[in-house]
């Protein structure tokens, strides 16, 4: 190890400097960076005269993560309470019936064959689907009705689509609560204003949403596609195993963890963007492209065996690529182009693009 080096390092461990002024000084001597000058690199090496002296290097490590660490236990914990507060938005459908107008209607139907369609709507409610292995469709729907013959239906098409409509002038609020076989539907619309809505347990070919200023989880499905829409609510989305994930959230946050998915898409306007994973398993490529305005992405990877390559850009923030084994083909507070250095043959691989403005990128 050069002299300069361990300067930098022995500096960083008897707090001269900060963590982020050694990573600027480090590249610095590799030529990485531009935004940090030789003239500083050499006021702030020559200031210290302990570059013989031992150095503890789980200190410096510690020190080195320690900003982006705080970083990522605020981020966390602004999710645990947005968890909590849109765990709280899911009050029991029942407990509608205890308003003297509401009505409660159920539809039970039992169903012999597979690749159906099903597509159901709430308005100003909750909108809760829970799969299970059995092979009845239970839907209760409560509702409050503007007037007297305001009426919901619940029917079979042709062509084996099953649809809850009504006129929603005519409704005050509409909630509903489905117990849905996992193996029958091929395609799961839902379509909700002003609602909140559950998805769990669902097995499917294809999941549509489109919701306005709804609060969503959706969790422990299967499938091949999942296409989320919505504006002015949170969305969770966790225990997710899919070929395709697309998400298009619109002035709000979007939460994923643990989503086993080969191509992910997230488009967020005005909100943040997290992604926790502590497995990538039933792929061996993965292309993810995340991108919002305005606020955070955050990228936590709690695997070893990737192939990262990484794109990531930002107009008024800063990077931070919290992962080892990387060669840099472009390296600056806003912009980075990373490779895994020695590619594992046996590895998944793993494509990120990360784009945002006036925030911050963080993979770690």
């Amino acid at each position: 190890m050069s002299n300069e080096r361990i300067k930098i390092l022995k500096m960083l461990e008897n707090g001269e400097i900060t963590a982020d002024e050694a990573s600027k000084l480090l590249s610095s001597i590799e030529g990485k960076s531009s935004s940090y000058t030789s003239d500083t690199y050499n006021n702030n090496v020559n200031n210290n005269n302990d570059s013989g002296q031992s150095i503890d290097f789980n200190k410096i490590v510690n020190k080195l993560t320690n900003t982006t660490q705080i970083l990522v236990k605020k981020t966390s914990k602004i999710y645990n309470d947005l968890e909590k507060e849109v765990k709280n938005i899911f009050k029991n459908v029942n407990s509608g019936t205890s308003s003297k107008n509401s009505v409660c209607k159920e539809f039970n139907i039992a169903l012999n064959d597979t690749d159906n369609n099903l597509d159901l709507k709430s308005l100003n409610g909750e909108m809760v689907l829970k799969g299970y292995n059995g092979d009845k469709l239970t839907l209760k729907v409560v509702y409050i009705p503007k007037t007297v013959d305001a009426t919901i239906d619940f029917y079979n098409t042709d062509n084996k689509k099953y649809v809850l409509t009504f006129k929603e002038d005519n409704f005050e609020k509409v909630s509903l609560e489905a117990l849905v076989p996992k193996k029958y539907f091929e395609v799961i619309s839902i379509s909700g204003l002003n609602c909140n809505f559950s998805l769990d347990n669902l097995n499917f070919e294809k999941i549509l949403t489109d919701t306005t200023n709804c609060n969503g989880i959706i969790e422990n499905c299967e499938g091949q596609d999942i296409n989320i829409n919505n504006v002015n609510g949170k969305l969770i989305i966790r225990n997710i195993k899919s070929n395709n994930l697309k998400v298009c959230n619109i002035n709000c946050y979007v939460k994923l963890k643990n989503t086993d998915v080969k191509n992910l898409s997230i488009d967020v306007l005005n909100g943040e963007i997290d992604v926790t994973s502590d497995y990538l398993n039933l792929f061996n490529d993965y292309n993810w492209k995340l991108e919002t305005q305005n606020n955070s992405i955050n990228v936590e990877i709690n695997t070893d065996n990737i192939n990262y390559d990484i794109d990531a850009r930002t107009s008024l923030g800063k990077i931070n690529i919290l992962k080892n084994n990387l060669v840099y083909s472009e390296k600056s507070d806003y912009r980075v182009k990373a490779k895994t250095e020695n590619k594992n043959e046996l590895f998944k691989n793993l494509n990120l693009s990360l784009d945002t403005a006036n925030s911050t990128i963080i993979v770690s």
